[in-house]
C-alpha cells in the first residue's frame, strides 16, 4: 500500500492553514465571531488578496459621542472604538473557482497574520 504523501505546511495563523495541497480557512470571520471551517483544495482557489477596511465617518462620529460621555465615565467605550474603525482592520478576501467571494475579518494588530497567510496561499496559487 503507498504511503500517502505529507503535507507541508506554509502557514497557520488566526485567518487559515496554507499547505501545498489545500487551505483551510473561515470564511465570514469578523472581529466577534470565528466564522466556519471551510476545507477546500488549491485547485478551487482563484485569486486572494488583503484590504484595509476603514470607517472614516463611523468613527469619527464614536470618537465625538465618547468625548462628548466622557464625564459620565462611559466615554471611553465609544472612543476606542471610534479610533479602531479610524486604524482600520484587515480583510482578507478569497475568490474561489466556482464564483464565492469568502470575506475574513481581524483586529488592527492582525494585519501581519492577514498578510502572511494572503503570501503564502498566493504563493501557492502562482505554483499550481
Amino acid at each position: 500500500m503507498p504511503e500517502a504523501e505529507a503535507e507541508t505546511t506554509y502557514v497557520n495563523n488566526l485567518f487559515g492553514l496554507v499547505t501545498d495541497k489545500r487551505v483551510v480557512y473561515h470564511p465570514h470571520r469578523g472581529w466577534l465571531r470565528e466564522g466556519l471551517e471551510e476545507d477546500v483544495p488549491l485547485g478551487h482557489i482563484a485569486s486572494v488578496c488583503v484590504e484595509t477596511s476603514r470607517s472614516i465617518i463611523g468613527g469619527i462620529i464614536l470618537i465625538l459621542i465618547g468625548l462628548a460621555t466622557l464625564i459620565l465615565m462611559i466615554g471611553a467605550l465609544p472612543v476606542v472604538f471610534g479610533a479602531l474603525l479610524l486604524w482600520g482592520s484587515p480583510t482578507v478576501v478569497v475568490n474561489t473557482t466556482d464564483g464565492n467571494r469568502e470575506v475574513m475579518q481581524g483586529w488592527p494588530w492582525h494585519r501581519g497574520l492577514a498578510d502572511d497567510f494572503a503570501r503564502a496561499l498566493q504563493g501557492q496559487i502562482v505554483k499550481r
